[in-house]
């Protein structure tokens, strides 16, 4: 049957007297027209469309009358009509949603009203197909940012990985994130950067225009845009550097250390970390025998050989050694932490590091020791090279006395 014929037959129902006559007719009318097309085929291309996809959530089906049937378009009349003159519907948060992608068709239509988001759904068909858009070959930031932090992971550290991940999920992509890389110009992450200074967040700026770039470059060689990184600026920023503690203030320390034996964990957590110099995610790593304490380097890079340092034990630890309970080792980094900074508010944590290495230098301990012993690659006090420190083995007997040396009055 033509479209001129079944045409013709449908303006010949209007003549009928009896509206359920007019129903019946006219759905025998496109049911013969029907099998004009091979309706296996009709019902499997539908199937995927029509289908009820919700999952866990609730749905069901709009019926729709054989006259509004018979005001759609010719390319999807048959499609409901086989399919029982009804699509499905899905409910989402309260609100009832169609979602029809077919036959140039790119139709989401949604309501809390359901005869309104059938009347949407309608309104849509009628306005004829539409071209879906055409898929661009460039990512949104969000997944190339996500290819990047992948990227990444099998050659950064845990702890690295997871500060990258958490400035992109915080501050770069509700920003840009769901940009096309291609779209993005320097004008928007300079603004990004600039919010992100306006905040507060300088220190993270910092790193976010970093990784910004590594990903950009990235970006370039993968796809050949335009680099927006380029003149990208932030404004001078010294990173807040902590101080050694007075006398006085190692003093007070000890003090409150002892005074507090039901806190002896974290005491002795405090006490190590300020004679040693370790850092404080070294801490965990520690071992020790009756003449050194051991650590594993904490800027060890991920891949390389651990990069283990031994720490002889000074006469100040000596001194306190009773106040020391070397299995201490299982605190959480943040536990340590908060106990110091509840007994020295204005300091933090990592000054204790500060501390160990400027006593060592004021006591005339060889600098190079000292460097061996806090885990630096250079000090500026320094003048040996990093290639000849790599020729030096100091025996045990010279590191111990040179630790002798570690002894002053408080």
């Amino acid at each position: 049957m033509t479209n001129k014929e079944l045409n013709f037959l449908q303006n010949c129902l209007q003549y009928l007297p009896d509206e359920d006559m007019k129903d019946q007719a006219l759905l025998i009318i496109l049911n013969a027209a029907a099998d004009g097309v091979k309706l296996k085929s009709l019902q499997n291309q539908s199937k995927g469309i029509l289908a009820n996809k919700t999952g866990n959530l609730t749905g069901g089906k709009i019926q729709f009358t054989m006259k509004e049937i018979f005001e759609m378009p010719e390319n999807v009349k048959r499609l409901f009509i086989i399919n029982e003159r009804a699509v499905n519907y899905r409910i989402v948060r309260g609100m009832y949603q169609i979602r029809y992608h077919r036959d140039g068709y790119n139709i989401d239509v949604a309501s809390k009203d359901l005869a309104v988001v059938k009347k949407k759904f309608l309104d849509a068909l009628a306005k004829g197909a539409t071209p879906l858009p055409k898929k661009s070959k460039y990512p949104l930031f969000r997944e190339f940012a996500q290819k990047w932090l992948d990227y990444k992971k099998p050659t950064i550290k845990e702890k690295t990985l997871h500060n990258y991940t958490m400035i992109v999920d915080r501050d770069i992509n509700p920003s840009i994130g769901d940009m096309r890389i291609d779209e993005i110009k320097r004008e928007d992450l300079q603004n990004l950067l600039n919010k992100m200074v306006e905040n507060g967040k300088q220190g993270s700026a910092q790193l976010c225009k970093t990784m910004l770039g590594s990903m950009f470059d990235l970006a370039v060689e993968d796809y050949d845009i335009k680099n927006p990184t380029a003149k990208v600026v932030l404004p001078h920023y010294e990173e807040k550097r902590g101080s050694a503690l007075t006398k006085d203030e190692e003093r007070n320390l000890l003090k409150y250390c002892r005074e507090n034996p039901k806190k002896k964990n974290l005491m002795s957590a405090i006490i190590i970390l300020l004679y040693t110099g370790m850092r404080v995610g070294e801490f965990k790593t520690m071992t020790h025998d009756d003449k050194f304490i051991y650590c594993i380097s904490e800027k060890t890079r991920k891949g390389y050989l651990d990069v283990k340092r031994k720490i002889p034990i000074s006469p100040m630890l000596k001194k306190v050694i009773d106040m020391v309970d070397f299995d201490a080792k299982e605190l959480k980094e943040p536990a340590i932490a908060y106990a110091f900074k509840v007994i020295l508010p204005n300091h933090h944590v990592h000054e204790l590091r500060y501390t160990f290495i400027t006593r060592a230098k004021e006591c005339g301990i060889n600098p190079e020791v000292v460097m061996l012993m806090d885990g630096h690659k250079q000090d500026h006090d320094v003048l040996t090279s990093r290639i000849d420190r790599g020729y030096t083995d100091y025996s045990d007997e010279y590191l111990l006395k040179e630790m002798q040396k570690f002894d002053y009055e408080l």
